[in-house]
C-alpha cells in the first residue's frame, strides 16, 4: 500500500486499522479487548496523528485497548474533536478463555478448524462471537453512519472487520449464509491492510 491518506478529500470517513499490538507481533497475549501496542505501533500512531492534515469532527474508538491507544494522538493533536465508542472491534470467534497466553501461531490450527466448519451461526463460546454477530455489527455501523450529523468521522478498528465491511459492502443485503462466510474466509488474506492503513469510504 503507498502513503495512506491522511486527509478527508472527497471521503467524510476514514477507517483506520489499530498500530501494532503484541499479537500482530507474535507475543502470547491474555483477552483480546486487552491487547495493547508495541513500542512500534505507539510510534505508528504518534507517526500517523503528526501526518494528519484535516480535523475530524468526530472520532470512533473501538472497546478495544489497541485502538484507543491507537487513537490517543490524534484525540490529543484535535482536542475539540468528539470521540464515541462504537462496537467496531475485532473478530474474536476462538473462545478466548481457551487461549489465555497463547501467540496466534499456536492459535493457528484450532483456527483452521473453525474456518473449515464455515458455519456462520457457530459461537465457540467464553465471549466469542459467530460470523453472523460480526456481520450485524458491520450493519449496525452502516446504520449509525447513515444517522451521523458529523462531516468528518475517523473510525479506529481492527483488520477483519474492516474486510467485512467492504465484502457486506460488496453483497448488501446477501443472507449470511456458509457460501457468504466462504468468500469472507478465502479472501480475509488478500490485500493485507497495514497497521495503520486507511480505508476512505465513499
Amino acid at each position: 500500500m503507498n502513503s495512506p491518506p491522511t486527509h478527508f478529500s472527497t471521503s467524510s470517513i476514514l477507517l483506520v486499522r489499530h498500530g501494532e499490538s503484541e499479537a500482530n507481533a507474535g507475543l502470547p497475549t491474555e483477552t483480546p479487548h486487552s491487547i495493547p501496542l508495541t513500542a512500534r505501533g505507539r510510534e505508528q500512531a504518534l507517526a500517523l496523528a503528526e501526518k494528519w492534515t484535516d480535523a475530524p469532527g468526530l472520532i470512533v474508538v473501538s472497546p478495544f485497548l489497541r485502538t484507543r491507544q491507537t487513537a490517543a494522538p490524534l484525540m490529543a493533536r484535535f482536542s475539540d474533536a468528539l470521540v464515541e465508542e462504537w462496537p467496531v472491534h475485532e473478530f474474536t470467534y476462538l473462545n478466548p478463555e481457551l487461549y489465555r497466553g497463547t501467540t496466534e501461531t499456536q492459535r493457528g490450527v484450532f483456527a483452521h478448524d473453525y474456518w473449515r466448519r464455515c458455519d456462520p451461526r457457530w459461537n465457540d463460546g467464553g465471549g466469542a462471537e459467530s460470523f453472523a454477530h460480526l456481520i450485524s455489527r458491520v450493519d449496525d455501523l452502516e446504520r449509525r453512519l447513515k444517522l451521523r450529523t458529523n462531516t468528518r468521522v475517523v473510525i479506529f478498528t481492527h483488520g477483519y472487520f474492516m474486510k467485512a465491511l467492504l465484502l457486506r459492502r460488496e453483497c448488501p443485503g446477501r443472507e449470511v449464509d456458509a457460501d457468504f462466510m466462504a468468500a469472507f474466509r478465502d479472501g480475509r488474506k488478500n490485500d493485507t491492510l497495514p497497521n495503520t492503513g486507511i480505508i476512505a469510504l465513499t
